[in-house]
């Protein structure tokens, strides 16, 4: 059901690192990391950060690699955001079939709820969840006068806990908003594809007490949850283009300063070019630590965004009822052991 980490501290942080933080954030904690790293490695090198510098060897090659792969790295980026941006320009054809399958799509919802879909990516999700539970509890009262206890304990099990389930996650998009990780975030605690394979096994061990009214009720929550699939693999599309374009803009925006600082570094940065100490460590060391740690930002930007990207996109490899990974489950089907 859940798609978050395990429970305790350690489940929390990683999920924290990486989904739910900022990108930004990540990114200057790995940043921040890397200066401390290095300013610990120059406190207690034996041989002096200035005598390298003065044999202009280690140092020089340093930002000298930095530079060429700076301007190698913010011309890939720049690729990068044309691909992106490519997928959004073509001929008219193409535009009216994307435009008519996205109005299909509304369709087939709005044909379930009877009123226009929402237009709001979160709100559009809430009314899955809606769905969900009205049609959880219509096919509850439609087995209640069964006369097989079994069928209407199992039934009743699979729905109280696929309704609650869908509240709490409907709870939460009420507040989402598209342009951050909420949205996807909260989508992916949806664990639809258990609860397609748990309805369609529930209704498969109590086929032969079900009459026709009651097979329609389960045939009624399944189409709501198949539409669940394609609903979130789109806009877990347009997500994932909304954050391309977010790398690269954010990879170019730490990328001039970083190449400024190699330049620098470079051209300018000499044996006398920092004197004294600080805290017993030479004042060159946090000079030079400094400079490789902002050189290096892009690429701890580009980190932290991959990071979250390949967490999502392990998360929904599947759609439809597999079931790739282990997770908390919605219902224990005990059945399974029995018949």
């Amino acid at each position: 059901m859940s798609d978050s980490g395990p429970d305790g501290d350690d489940g929390r942080l990683r999920s924290w690192l990486l989904l739910t933080a900022n990108r930004a954030v990540v990114a200057a904690l790995l940043t921040g990391g890397l200066f401390v790293a290095l300013l610990a490695v120059g406190a207690v090198n034996t041989i002096p950060l200035r005598t390298l510098i003065r044999q202009g060897t280690h140092v020089e090659r340093l930002f000298q690699s930095f530079v060429m792969s700076l301007v190698t790295g913010i011309t890939l980026v720049v690729t990068l955001n044309q691909l992106v941006l490519s997928r959004e320009l073509g001929p008219l054809g193409e535009q009216r079939d994307r435009m008519a399958g996205a109005v299909d799509f509304r369709q087939d919802i709005e044909s379930f709820t009877g009123s226009v879909a929402p237009a709001d990516p979160a709100s559009f999700m809430r009314t899955f969840m809606q769905l969900s539970e009205d049609r959880a509890s219509s096919l509850e009262a439609a087995v209640a006068d069964n006369e097989d206890d079994a069928v209407r304990e199992g039934v009743t099990d699979l729905t109280e806990r696929m309704g609650e389930h869908a509240a709490t996650i409907g709870d939460r998009l009420s507040d989402a908003d598209f342009g951050d990780f909420d949205v996807i975030g909260t989508v992916l605690n949806y664990d639809y594809s258990w609860n397609i394979y748990a309805t369609r096994r529930v209704r498969s061990a109590y086929a032969d007490s079900l009459d026709e009214t009651e097979h329609e009720a389960f045939e009624e929550l399944l189409d709501v949850l198949f539409l669940f699939g394609p609903a979130r693999e789109h806009f877990k599309t347009l997500y994932f283009r909304r954050e391309l374009v977010d790398l690269s803009r954010d990879i170019l925006y730490t990328g001039v300063p970083a190449l400024a600082v190699s330049i620098a570094g470079l051209l300018y940065l000499n044996p006398n070019s920092v004197i004294g100490s600080t805290l017993g460590i030479e004042n060159v060391v946090f000079v030079v630590s400094a400079a490789a740690a902002v050189a290096s930002a892009p690429f701890f930007v580009l980190v932290a965004y991959i990071i979250r990207l390949g967490t999502i996109a392990q998360r929904t490899l599947a759609i439809g009822p597999f079931v790739l990974r282990d997770s908390q489950r919605s219902l224990n089907l005990e059945m399974e052991d029995d018949r």
